[in-house]
């Protein structure tokens, strides 16, 4: 069974699970982080372009999460993917294309510095930088406008690109978990002085909860995509919710 269909399986059962209601005052806390903007590929709102940012904006998100890779040129652009086949049509790698070339191909996706310059200092950014990384000067120059931790946070799958960079302060960077190094990334956060650590509601276990809390690191998790499943998480103390479906969560937020 692929992990993808094992997520599903998850999501669906913990969507139909009923959870107590939370607190007022810890729905007041919550910070809604549209994953990739509030896009929805069926109604042509595609993920990580400005229509889907615009939405997360208009809904109120706290945040934006969305993806950087670098051109062969050193500009940094937002796609998730490291080609165009999927989303745009074209299998070409984001690396081997100059930035004139990609938005000939693909004009819908912005560069960092357009996404900055549209959402920088209202909402917070979740940039989340992909492998291989080795642009950290394009990075500063492109951020020098906002403040880090207060304005944005990096994310990174893979805890060596956050050794390679020198430039930020280690409590803007967060580790992002998948199933078999929670615990992993909970020491490194811990010994490295990061901010926190981020990953899927059933990884991030009261084990990881207390370890973090304690230390007073940020603790983030997705996808929250349903009613009981964002209950579930403000019951647990968790406010940094990460979804796919914005809309439908944060109208769920404004019933309180």
């Amino acid at each position: 069974m692929s992990l993808n269909l094992l997520q599903k399986i998850v999501d669906r059962y913990f969507a139909i699970v009923p959870r107590d209601k939370p607190s007022l005052e810890m729905v007041k806390t919550a910070r809604l982080i549209a994953h990739r903007g509030a896009h929805n590929n069926a109604q042509g709102i595609i993920e990580n372009t400005r229509a889907a940012f615009d939405l997360a904006k208009e809904l109120g998100c706290w945040g934006i999460e969305f993806d950087v890779h670098a051109t062969a040129d050193k500009v940094l652009v937002v796609n998730h993917d490291p080609t165009l086949k999927r989303l745009w049509g074209h299998d070409r790698a984001i690396a081997n294309l100059n930035f004139s070339e990609l938005r000939d191909l693909a004009p819908d996706v912005p560069t960092l510095d357009e996404v900055i310059a549209a959402y920088g200092g209202r909402m917070h950014l979740l940039i989340e930088l992909k492998e291989p990384f080795y642009d950290e000067d394009a990075l500063v120059k492109s951020l020098q406008g906002l403040s880090p931790g207060e304005h944005y946070h990096l994310l990174t799958l893979n805890s060596t690109i956050f050794s390679s960079l020198s430039k930020f302060p280690k409590n803007a960077l967060l580790l992002v978990a998948v199933h078999n190094n929670v615990d992993q990334f909970c020491d490194a956060s811990l010994n490295e002085n990061y901010g926190g650590v981020l990953g899927h509601y059933l990884m991030i276990g009261n084990k990881a909860l207390n370890r973090l809390n304690s230390a007073g690191k940020i603790i983030g998790v997705g996808m929250v995509d349903s009613k009981y499943s964002l209950y579930r998480e403000l019951n647990r103390g968790i406010n940094w919710l990460f979804t796919n479906r914005a809309s439908e969560i944060n109208s769920y937020l404004h019933q309180f």
